[in-house]
């Protein structure tokens, strides 16, 4: 028996229930006193003194990817460090907690049992064979060498072997519905509206059903900012399944509300009926930065100190905002109003030169689907840039620049005096 000590507190409450007046049970020492309790022994042997086989196994862990009917095999190398001979005789055992139950029948391990002297080695061969009909996910197998275990003080569901070796493996089966694209970023306009096409491909045998609706996977910024519109601004259209080797179109349109700011993230659900997909795959993922057509110009105040001419290069980089957007960047060209004005009065610039910039990737890009890249839909450009250049006579003093942008989401500017090249 041991002894366990009690608070004061505690031995108050079982005086006072006792029926000990409170007065009487005040008068206990302050200190806490030692009460002989019964406490249960705990049988936890000493890890030194633990009788077990030492084996190196080597190595402890594996992993691999395969598909129904596939297979796959590793090497596990185990030594015994001990100092008397060991029987090694590897056990099947099912993984504890795995998302999918391992089919023991599944794993072959050769040799089947081996005699290992101290500081011999056995090479053994651990088979995997996945069925036809074996479904996606993932799975763990145990390959236990001897039937030591972890000692423990209470009782455990699964026992933990010592002399292990872990083999976990991914089931996948290639997608039979192709998504292009799983994106649409774009940059909208305060009450305006939008069209955007997403493209599905069935190459599987049979019909597969669709459903998409919008929500799901919404997220914020960081700052936790209120989205720039609710779901209720997009609206989907599209057919209830996308035919045995054919392809279907999702239709979505978006009506941005008057006065919206900021920035929306959201997700289309497809709601595809294809088991090979992933939960989090089977989606398109929305973001929309709401822009607003500044009304006021950007203004830069320099001093020339001399009366050469001066030039004001401005230039307006597009970035992937609408590269899988709704096509309607013909009505969105940027372009820049200009004012200048100097120590006598406006001056009106010249414009001298337009330029345009683009990069151009080969073989459709990001937003064209795959099976209809022809000789038409080869290229796709990227990125482009747009610059104006505009000059005017120079005089020595104080200027003041003025750029009202149009559509465009940032532009640079630069101010030469003298010759611009």
């Amino acid at each position: 028996m041991r002894t366990a000590t009690v608070s004061t507190t505690l031995v108050l409450l079982l005086i006072c229930a006792a029926g000990i007046p409170a007065t009487t049970a005040a008068m206990v020492s302050e200190r806490s006193i030692a009460v002989a309790m019964p406490v249960p022994e705990v049988a936890m042997e000493d890890s030194s003194d633990m009788d077990f086989s030492k084996l190196q196994i080597s190595p402890r862990h594996s992993h691999t990817e395969l598909m129904p009917g596939e297979s796959d095999k590793v090497t596990v190398t185990v030594t015994n460090k001990d100092n008397k001979a060991i029987s090694v005789a590897p056990m099947v055992k099912g993984q504890p907690y795995s998302e999918y139950i391992f089919d023991e029948t599944w794993v072959t391990v050769t040799p089947e049992a081996a005699e290992l002297e101290p500081d011999a080695k056995e090479e053994f061969t651990i088979e995997i064979t996945l069925p036809d009909d074996a479904e996606r996910g993932h799975y763990g197998v145990q390959i236990a060498f001897t039937d030591d275990v972890m000692p423990t003080p209470y009782p455990t569901p699964y026992p933990q072997y010592i002399n292990v070796f872990n083999f976990h493996v991914s089931v996948w089966k290639p997608p039979v519905i192709q998504i292009q694209n799983s994106y649409i970023h774009d940059r909208v306009e305060s009450g305006k509206e939008y069209d955007y096409q997403i493209n599905l491909k069935n190459v599987g045998e049979e019909d597969i059903e669709i459903d998409p609706k919008i929500g799901g996977g919404r997220m914020y910024r960081h700052d936790m900012m209120l989205p720039a519109f609710e779901d209720d601004a997009i609206t989907i259209t599209a057919p209830s399944a996308v035919p045995a080797g054919g392809t279907a179109t999702i239709n979505m349109h978006l009506a941005v509300p008057a006065g919206a700011k900021g920035r929306y993230n959201g997700e289309i659900d497809l709601g595809i009926d294809d088991p090979s997909i992933d939960e989090w795959m089977g989606g398109v993922h929305l973001s929309f930065e709401v822009w607003t057509q500044p009304r006021e110009p950007f203004v830069k105040t320099f001093t020339a100190e001399t009366d050469l001419p001066i030039t004001i290069e401005i230039r307006s980089d597009q970035g992937w905002y609408g590269e899988c957007g709704s096509g309607n960047a013909d009505e969105e060209e940027p372009y820049f109003d200009v004012t200048l004005e100097g120590s006598n009065g406006d001056v009106t610039p010249t414009l001298s030169k337009v330029a345009y910039h683009g990069a151009v990737d080969l073989g459709g890009g990001k937003c064209t689907p795959p099976w209809e890249v022809d000789s038409s839909g080869t290229y796709h450009e990227s990125h482009t840039s747009y610059i104006e250049r505009y000059t005017v006579d120079g005089a020595a003093g104080d200027w003041e620049l003025g750029i009202l942008p149009h559509y465009a989401e940032r532009f640079e500017y630069t101010i030469t005096i003298g010759d611009p090249d």
